[in-house]
């Protein structure tokens, strides 16, 4: 009887124990050295590659953990308008937060690559519960960036993805062409990354809450 009694104990303790924290996780990499013959005096002065990586680690995380606010203007040739986009982080990642690490740091020449992670905290959960629980448009899209750019360039490689996928979204929403767009963007997870004829590539899947659509104005 004693037995049955200490092996139902355990049972119990186990099915109350916290379940282990949602972890964010992203692959992450970079060149170790810039372009050949990219070098000037007027380039600016490049950080070290672990810091560049953590600064690409903290972008991507940045827009799975809490998306980001988004501004798009469609070009318009008959108006004169050039298309812009704009990125701005809900909840970014900063560097020195406890919940944000890079894992596995490995240095294979030509790359340094890592696994970067966030672990989700109340705030965040919150944030991913909203998307999750209402009916957002998912989209998917493919951008680049240049080389030359380096950690930049991977940067306007996923800026641009996730361009093209909100462009997309955006050209089924009115039979006119709006003046601006604006919303929320969450990049969800197994985002990619690779290099492709002196470029970067960035394929992304996301989610779209589109705020406003504003028209232009009729005189």
């Amino acid at each position: 009887m004693k037995t049955v009694a200490a092996a139902l104990f355990l049972f119990i303790c186990a099915t109350l124990t916290p379940e282990s924290p949602r972890v964010l996780r992203a692959p992450v990499w970079i060149y170790l050295e810039p372009v050949p013959g990219s070098f000037s005096e007027s380039a600016p002065q490049k950080n070290p590659p672990v810091e560049e990586l953590r600064e690409t680690a903290r972008y991507i995380l940045s827009g799975m953990a809490g998306g980001w606010n988004f501004s798009y203007v469609p070009s318009d040739r008959r108006r004169n308008v050039s298309e812009e986009f704009t990125l701005v982080p809900i909840l970014p990642v900063q560097s020195d937060d406890p919940r944000f690490s890079m894992d596995s740091l490995t240095p294979e020449y030509p790359r340094l690559t890592c696994w970067a992670q966030f672990t989700v905290d109340d705030a965040v959960a919150r944030r991913l519960n909203y998307w999750e629980s209402i009916r957002f448009v998912p989209g998917k899209g493919r951008g680049t960036g240049e080389r030359t750019r380096e950690s930049a360039g991977i940067q306007d490689a996923y800026k641009n993805a996730v361009l093209n996928a909100v462009r997309t979204i955006a050209r089924g929403l009115e039979k006119n062409k709006p003046k601006e767009i604006t919303g929320e963007v969450l990049l969800r997870e197994g985002p990619r990354l690779f290099a492709d004829e002196g470029r970067f590539v960035a394929e992304v899947r996301v989610l779209v809450n589109i705020r406003e659509v504003v028209p232009y104005t009729l005189y």
